[in-house]
């Protein structure tokens, strides 16, 4: 699946009592140009189902995800509402007038402190919680910080350990480290830019540790706990988390 950015199969990933079940939930970045044998895979070998794009109109209208026969498609819009862009080919446009690593923080900030943000979160589980044969795909466009997120707080809700989340976190840099570096090298070229600069815009296209750590921390801010926030903020009780479980969780025998 090495044509799809950033892709990966949440299954096997520890949670509380289990682990995630394998070709259930899928996350990566954007689904188009797709060649014929990732077609053939995501629907033989990962039985995709349903496609939730979590990007704004101007970016699925500057990169649709390719039309997949039978594969229903949802869309929900994390960031136009709370009048943001998470696009990082727009985000690194700022580099020369912002530290990146300090607007990646501010923007998984704005994941927890801004309600349209919260509230499309939750539709988000809304999805989850519908009874679906076969596999869900989830997207932004570079899988990481939208959708990095959303898996984050899946994740939590199902039990794994911060240890785990955080490796699964921070398993994009690995998975689009040759990518990134390939696009900073044509970057630099293209613009005549120093190493420093370079160095600011990889902020915007890969992940670190204290991006997550941002939002953690604006969730026992707002909320207290990440406890509250899933009954206070997302909505879901203890009925919602044992459906997820039922879902998505083979248990330990």
């Amino acid at each position: 699946m090495n044509s799809i950015r950033n892709f990966r199969d949440m299954g096997g990933i520890e949670v509380s009592g289990g682990t995630i079940k394998p070709h259930k939930l899928l996350r990566g970045g954007v689904l188009d140009n797709l060649s014929e044998r990732t077609l053939d895979q995501l629907i033989s070998d990962y039985h995709l189902q349903t496609v939730v794009d979590l990007r704004t109109d101007e970016e699925i209208k500057k990169a649709p995800d390719d039309v997949i026969p039978g594969v229903e498609s949802i869309h929900i819009d994390i960031m136009s509402k709370a009048r943001e862009n998470a696009d990082p080919n727009e985000m690194m446009k700022g580099f020369k007038r912002e530290v990146s690593q300090e607007h990646m923080r501010g923007l998984n900030r704005m994941f927890i402190m801004s309600d349209a943000c919260r509230d499309e979160y939750r539709r988000f589980f809304d999805v989850l919680l519908e009874k679906r044969e076969g596999s869900l795909y989830y997207h932004c466009t570079a899988g990481k910080d939208r959708t990095g997120f959303a898996a984050v707080q899946i994740l939590k809700i199902l039990g794994a350990s911060d240890e785990v989340i955080y490796e699964d976190y921070l398993l994009t840099n690995t998975l689009t480290h040759d990518y990134v570096e390939k696009r900073l090298k044509e970057i630099q070229i293209e613009e005549n830019l120093t190493d420093a600069q370079i160095d600011n815009i990889r902020g915007y296209m890969t992940v670190d540790k204290t991006y997550l750590d941002e939002a953690f921390l604006a969730i026992e801010e707002r909320y207290g706990d990440f406890n509250n926030y899933i009954t206070e903020g997302l909505g879901l009780n203890e009925t919602d988390i044992e459906k997820l479980r039922m879902l998505y969780v083979n248990p330990i025998v």
